[in-house]
């Protein structure tokens, strides 16, 4: 085609033909902008579920839930915490003078009884005291009860502690509408990858139970790793009654055998037996399961 055929739009159109198509493919334009505008205010109200990212010190948090179908009972979600480099944030027990991350959805409309849960913390040095943590980015799992068929308004108030070398306080609310699922999104896909991350009841090849008690009095923590014979677990425990435990030491590693010593940091009275969630990690498989320690 040469130049002179080709249709020049700042020319005036034949009647009845290149016009009449002008028009016509502004009205296509027109209806295929408006539906793809209402297709992207139905997709941001039920399958793009985060709020937006709260800014403090030392990094951004967040919530992001899974859209659930319309017959489930529960809303999963997660706690995401970007942390910047050097900064840490807090595990389910922060030692005597952390601050655990909590949430509180009392105020919501659908949703009720959030609970937090978390993948395998680190042991965090520090002058005041070590604590179990994290000290990179992290996504906390969020289970919460349905209450309502439909859409539910969160309600999300939030309080957790981001440190460097100092905590700072973080306390903030999140609010959104949680719609029913209209498919697979990236948030429910990321969601579901936050809980497959938590540490299972029981693994093959690890396992932990409590072996008696130290000449000191505390209570002696054995656990086989079969999956790492050549170093240490990690142990982390959180007593469900709020006892505060020191953090465990080391006895002995040989062959992926390891003996912890547990001690209180007020030692009781009188003999106690106190049920605590145990964490045991750091090799190839972790878990997470519920051990009555007795205290001495």
């Amino acid at each position: 085609m040469t130049p002179d055929a080709a249709v020049r739009l700042d020319r005036p159109a034949r009647p009845g033909h290149t016009g009449a198509m002008l028009a016509i493919n502004r009205r296509k334009s027109a209806f295929l902008a408006a539906a793809i505008a209402v297709t992207m205010l139905a997709a941001r109200d039920s399958a793009a579920q985060s709020t937006d990212w709260y800014e403090t010190m030392g990094g951004v948090v967040r919530i992001v839930v899974a859209p659930p179908q319309p017959a489930d009972t529960e809303i999963r979600a997660m706690l995401e915490i970007r942390l910047e480099e050097g900064w840490k944030t807090y595990w389910r027990d922060p030692g005597a003078s952390g601050i655990p991350p909590q949430i509180d959805v009392s105020g919501s409309k659908g949703v009720a009884n959030a609970r937090l849960h978390y993948p395998v913390p680190v042991w965090i040095d520090n002058p005041y005291g070590d604590f179990a943590g994290y000290d990179a980015p992290v996504a906390l799992p969020v289970t919460m009860t349905r209450t309502a068929n439909g859409k539910a308004d969160l309600v999300a108030n939030v309080f957790l502690g981001i440190c460097e070398d100092i905590c700072i306080p973080v306390q903030t609310q999140f609010t959104m509408r949680i719609g029913n699922a209209t498919g697979s999104t990236l948030a429910a896909m990321r969601v579901e990858q936050a809980h497959a991350a938590l540490p299972p009841p029981d693994a093959d090849g690890l396992s932990v139970m409590e072996d008696g008690h130290t000449a000191d009095g505390d209570a002696r923590i054995l656990v086989v790793d079969a999956t790492n014979a050549d170093a240490a677990p990690q142990l982390f425990v959180h007593a469900l009654d709020g006892t505060q435990f020191k953090p465990p030491k080391l006895l002995s590693s040989d062959r992926g055998t390891a003996i912890f010593a547990l001690a209180p940091v007020d030692p009781p009275n009188a003999p106690r037996t106190v049920d605590a969630i145990v964490t045991v990690g750091g090799g190839a498989v972790s878990i997470e399961t519920v051990l009555s320690l007795t205290l001495d």
